[in-house]
């Protein structure tokens, strides 16, 4: 590895060069060293909330269960339910190239919210593993593997520990793990909390071994659930804190007529889950019962019994509490609208509302 990357010095085209060097990596993790059920990528990653992440140097894929939305030779772009983790490939470390790399990895992980299994067009918390993030160099600038330590301790007090590195490698030189109340490091994304402190060690000629063995160690840790490309079709909206998930937009009526295409704005989401946090969690078949008084056919049980909200301050009745003949003309719990907040069903009485509580986003 360090032959062909004193070597590649003389391309002198740099993306080249750059190529070059992140195949030489790749190359020699597909050398038998990791098993078959993980592929080696380049490209992007797009997430489940209409986001996609900047070019990464090699994606780390499930092989055998994973899809690519778009695959070419040089370039893919894989769906991240199907990926375990990135590697950010340098040349030379040095600061700016750092902080380039670790951006990267803060905004892979910000991809992953609190992520769900789709239940019957409702929701199901389902954990998933987050991503991994590591970053290679082939060797130092003009630094030290301890002033890169202090570079990323400065970084960490300004970022949160689920967006962290989970290892940092420098060629010959050392790496950089996180220790936390134990003689192991943390190199699971899980273990990386904020008491897990980076500290460097200068493993020398046994770098590259040690590098190796994380990577392998971290990938066989991490249970990836199932691809689900439907949400990729239509994923989910990041609506200021929030993931929303279900009919984001939807028409308001104004006097019986049709108004226009909405949906609710940041405020008016953070005002809903705080009252309805604040009144307590339902099962969704209470929910339902409230609402319409009977609970539709078919359902699952377990999608019965899921957790969900009720967003009603104003006490409306339901449906069977008015009658099919004045459900119409009163305010009550079938002006509703279902929205999927970050992975719970709220069911959301629509009475109270002002027009300061929507943003348009098209005429219906």
């Amino acid at each position: 590895m360090r032959a062909d990357f004193e070597a590649s010095a003389q391309v002198k085209q740099s993306g080249s060069k750059g190529m070059f060097r992140e195949n030489t990596l790749k190359n020699f993790l597909a050398a038998g060293r990791l098993p078959l059920k993980y592929g080696l990528g380049t490209g992007e990653i797009v997430g489940r909330v209409r986001d996609t992440s900047r070019q990464c140097d090699v994606i780390i894929f499930d092989k055998l269960n994973g899809v690519a939305l778009l695959y070419d030779e040089n370039v893919q772009v894989f769906p991240i339910d199907c990926v375990y983790g990135i590697i950010e490939v340098k040349s030379t470390l040095s600061k700016s190239e750092f902080l380039d790399a670790l951006e990267k990895i803060k905004a892979l992980k910000a991809m992953v919210p609190a992520t769900t299994e789709p239940f019957d067009g409702l929701t199901k918390l389902h954990p998933r593993s987050r991503p991994f993030g590591v970053i290679f160099a082939y060797s130092l600038a003009d630094n030290s593997l301890d002033s890169l330590n202090e570079n990323l301790r400065e970084w960490e007090r300004e970022t949160p520990a689920a967006l962290w590195p989970n290892c940092v490698c420098v060629l010959e030189s050392g790496v950089i793990w996180h220790y936390g109340g134990s003689t192991r490091p943390c190199l699971d994304s899980h273990q990386i909390t904020s008491e897990a402190k980076p500290m460097a060690l200068h493993f020398c000629e046994d770098s590259l071994f040690q590098f190796y063995c994380s990577l392998h160690d971290m990938c066989t840790h991490m249970t990836l659930g199932p691809v689900e490309l439907r949400r990729f079709y239509s994923p989910s909206e990041q609506i200021g804190k929030f993931v929303i998930g279900g009919l984001v937009e939807f028409e308001i009526e104004k006097d019986g007529e049709p108004g226009c295409r909405v949906r609710f704005t940041a405020a008016a989401i953070e005002k809903i889950v705080k009252w309805s946090s604040a009144h307590g969690r339902m099962r969704l078949r209470d929910v339902l019962q409230k609402r319409m008084g009977w609970v539709p056919p078919g359902m699952d049980e377990s999608t019965l019994n899921s957790e969900a909200f009720l967003y009603n301050p104003d006490n409306l009745p339901g449906v069977h509490e008015l009658g099919a003949k004045t459900v119409m003309t009163k305010d009550s719990l079938w002006r509703s609208h279902v929205l999927v907040i970050d992975g719970y069903h709220y069911t959301i009485a629509l009475s109270g509302f002002t027009d300061s509580d929507f943003e348009h986003v098209g005429e219906a």
